[in-house]
């Protein structure tokens, strides 16, 4: 399962202000209980008040954009050349470039596909909105490539697993569980249909989708 992570470096400023302000506060009230003085906590307590203020607000506000990034964005996962085999009936060649996690293609595979479109399934893993925030994105991972036929017959043709079975993703959907259960809000498989052509295939928050290249 491939996940993103974009952990700004706002967040991690602002963690450090909530960090200190929080400290200055607990180095008052210390001070307060040993020697006394409203002075000091009005002083001291309350800098590292206004600082914790501060660093919380301007941190709700950078996890308000990050998960709004986090929701919109989309990652590129696959491209893909489909042509019709010449003189074949139902029949699809299908060149395919997986990318990894950086942008870059993983890898290449061919693959004969029996149909008139082609299909390709992904499970996907969306994150709460909450996790989003924090930096990580939701997750998906490549799992079938299959075909079929316009005219509505069924292809005898069995499903093409692109990274391994998922059939363990599916028995802990069943089972209604998942790894990080408390981070998640659904796990499901979901697939993209289209026609021979190039197309590039990318995974959002939520669903895999085809687009031609630019």
């Amino acid at each position: 399962m491939n996940f993103s992570v974009d952990f700004g470096v706002l967040q991690i400023a602002m963690i450090l202000f909530l960090l200190l302000g929080l400290a200055l506060l607990v180095s008052a009230l210390v001070k307060v209980r040993r020697v006394g003085g409203m002075r000091i906590l009005l002083g001291r307590g309350a800098s590292g008040l206004a600082l914790m203020v501060v660093a919380v607000t301007l941190l709700w506000f950078a996890t308000l954009m990050q998960t709004y990034l986090g929701l919109t964005g989309e990652t590129k996962a696959a491209h893909a050349v489909v042509k019709e085999v010449p003189g074949q009936e139902h029949q699809l060649d299908v060149d395919l470039t997986i990318f990894g996690q950086d942008g870059e293609p993983d890898r290449k595979e061919k693959y004969l596909v029996e149909g008139d479109q082609w299909v390709m399934q992904s499970n996907i893993v969306e994150l709460h909105p909450w996790v989003n925030a924090l930096g990580f994105h939701s997750g998906y991972k490549l799992s079938r490539l299959f075909g079929q036929r316009t005219d509505g017959e069924p292809t005898t043709q069995r499903h093409i697993f692109l990274n391994g079975s998922d059939k363990d993703f599916f028995d802990d959907m069943r089972e209604g569980e998942w790894y990080t259960k408390p981070f998640i809000r659904s796990a499901y498989g979901n697939a993209v249909i289209a026609v021979p052509g190039e197309w590039d295939i990318y995974i959002s928050h939520d669903a895999i989708k085809t687009r031609a290249p630019n």
